[in-house]
């Protein structure tokens, strides 16, 4: 028993992009050390390991990552070398690309449940604290969940314009449409800016912000910034928000543009 409470006491559990290291930090605890692959202000997609990373896959007890392709270079090492792992997304949905499923509260709180499960089989002597912290994980979705239906089921606007569409899976499932201009061209997503007479369009942390911008400039209407927490913030900078304080800053910034209605639910 003293040997599995020390399971990740001095070893890392790895994992391949930050949303992941968000979350498994929030289910682990204290009780693990968590190391994401992704260094800091870097798109995690396509990552490939560098020098030194190899050894790390190879000696932690547990690596989770992304799949679907997302990163095939460390889904193929993860596959050859890690002692256990878990890829999350295939076992979560066959629907979501990979940069949406973080932006899903309801496939995050599954997530949770199976990083609890995969945990407690690398170290069963702290499983309880594991499942514990997915209930936690949950609860906080639950209340996203709450927030965002409170929120986007009365609102005069149904259409955002943003720089790569990362928020199309969350807006579809409130019958919203996110229009992404890497898709549609700059003046087609002006024309919709403009048909709809929307104040704002949307930027995206980690996304370049050249294309979006010049539709700002084209339909003359202002910039709003998004997170689709893909990318790890710089330790040098404030404090993390975390997955609850990130999604409600996303919801807040495009309630007014899509001119919500949320004074039934005071």
């Amino acid at each position: 028993a003293t040997r599995q409470l020390a399971v990740f006491r001095d070893a890392e559990v790895v994992v391949s992009a930050y949303p992941l290291a968000v979350l498994v930090s929030y289910v682990g605890g204290k009780a693990v050390k968590v190391v994401d692959l992704a260094p800091a202000g870097v798109s995690p997609q396509g990552l490939r390991l560098r020098p030194g990373q190899a050894d790390l896959v190879r000696s932690a007890p547990l690596v989770i990552d992304v799949g679907d392709g997302y990163q095939p270079g460390i889904e193929a090492a993860v596959r050859s070398s890690a002692r256990r792992h878990v890829t999350l997304l295939p076992a979560l949905t066959t629907t979501a690309r990979p940069y949406e499923f973080w932006l899903d509260p309801a496939l995050m709180g599954r997530a949770a449940a199976l990083v609890a499960r995969a945990l407690g089989a690398a170290d069963s002597g702290q499983r309880t604290q594991f499942e514990n912290g997915s209930q936690d994980f949950q609860a906080v979705v639950g209340s996203i969940e709450s927030d965002l239906e409170s929120t986007f089921t009365n609102c005069s606007r149904q259409v955002f314009v943003t720089a790569d569409g990362a928020f199309g899976r969350l807006a579809a499932s409130y019958d919203l449409n996110d229009v992404a201009v890497d898709i549609t061209g700059v003046e087609k997503a002006a024309a919709v800016v403009t048909r709809g007479s929307l104040p704002d369009v949307f930027s995206e942390v980690g996304v370049a912000p050249g294309p979006i911008q010049k539709v700002a400039q084209v339909a003359g209407v202002g910039v709003k910034s998004l997170d689709p927490m893909e990318i790890a913030p710089s330790p040098n900078g404030p404090p993390p928000l975390g997955y609850f304080g990130v999604m409600e800053e996303d919801l807040t910034a495009l309630e007014v543009p899509l001119a919500c209605d949320t004074s039934g639910n005071l």
